[in-house]
């Protein structure tokens, strides 16, 4: 049978309007390899295509709008090429919540039409992979957020727009506390000898991003660093409230940021799974994840099945104390099992 042509979305339109709606499982792409024009372009077509007509996944970009999105007069034949290339050959992983283990890999897009005219403007029609569809469209019972395309079309850094998205992704925390050299490896400077000292990496990263972010976005945010002893040992941060929007721009579907840290709240972060058992308090599991942060990742398991993920390793390393813990408590009954889990990772955290 043959395939059913698929009509392509055109016209970039007002891009104040345009507002990006990003499934909460898209927000993990700040993890991938993915440039920052790359990024720009993946966000573009998001807020361009509508989340209920899985029928019009290709999107077309008119020619001057790819430029434009990139913040460029003209793009040459193998820079294009090769962004494209990447941009399709790039294998994600998608967090799913449905997988107690392992992990997902998908390529988002399948086809990448380029043509350019005789003034050197670039027409390109993209369109995603039938995989990769569940997390552009119907994705309410995925959850979702929304931010303007305009925020950011007009960054210059890939670690501004990393931070844009990891602190959206974070919002219903409100504050939060993320172990620096975890914060190196998001932000992917963590190899850079140049940011080893805290003050490097203060100075020539994270001061320069909160200053763009101010200039180009409407996220307010402030941080300072945790030290332990005289070393900075994490980053602490406080994000600010997004002034409630007005009716007419909240889609009836849409998931507030409410909603969305009411259903947080619920929740199990997943390094706490393995210890349901135990049911501690939400104070004990706060004192647990103070501790948890200061453990070197060379204390932590390095698995493939950890895939590279902070996150997954933290996972695995409580579930291997918790399993420690229920085999020891079967030979010899274990009067505080907080105390000595807290014991235990405080030890690693010391070494």
């Amino acid at each position: 049978m043959a395939r059913k042509k698929i009509e392509p979305i055109t016209s970039l339109g007002n891009e104040d309007k345009l507002t990006v709606q990003k499934s909460l499982p898209l927000f993990a792409l700040w993890r991938s390899e993915l440039t920052l024009a790359e990024f720009k372009i993946l966000d573009t077509y998001l807020s361009r295509i509508d989340s209920h007509k899985p029928e019009k996944r290709a999107v077309m970009f008119e020619k001057g709008e790819l430029e434009k999105i990139l913040g460029v007069k003209r793009i040459n034949n193998q820079d294009l090429e090769t962004r494209l290339k990447h941009l399709m050959g790039n294998v994600i992983e998608i967090p799913d919540e449905s997988m107690k283990k392992g992990f997902r890999l998908v390529t988002l897009f399948e086809e990448a039409v380029a043509e350019q005219d005789d003034y050197g403007l670039w027409q390109v029609k993209l369109e995603c992979t039938q995989k990769a569809m569940k997390y552009f469209f119907n994705i309410e019972n995925l959850g979702y957020l929304r931010y303007k395309l305009r925020c950011i079309t007009s960054l210059t850094s890939r670690y501004t727009y990393i931070m844009f998205i990891y602190l959206e992704a974070n919002r219903f925390r409100k504050s939060w506390d993320v172990p620096l050299d975890e914060l190196k490896q998001i932000l992917d400077c963590d190899k850079e000898e140049t940011y080893k000292a805290f003050k490097r990496f203060n100075d020539l990263i994270l001061k320069k991003v909160q200053k763009e972010m101010y200039e180009k976005t409407e996220c307010r945010y402030s941080y300072e660093p945790v030290k332990k002893g005289r070393s900075v040992v994490a980053v602490h941060f406080e994000v600010e409230t997004l002034p409630k929007a007005s009716l007419e721009e909240v889609d009836e579907n849409q998931m507030t940021l409410e909603q969305w840290q009411e259903e947080a709240v619920k929740e199990k972060e997943l390094w706490q799974t393995p210890l349901e058992d135990f049911n501690f308090t939400q104070e004990q599991y706060d004192e647990l994840f103070s501790v948890l942060i200061t453990i070197p990742d060379s204390k932590l398991p390095q698995s493939s099945a950890c895939y590279g993920s902070v996150e997954l390793m933290r996972y695995h390393y409580i579930d291997q104390k918790a399993k420690e813990i229920k085999r020891r408590d079967t030979q010899k009954p274990i009067r505080s099992k907080f105390s000595y889990l807290l014991k235990l990772m405080k030890q690693d955290a010391e070494e």
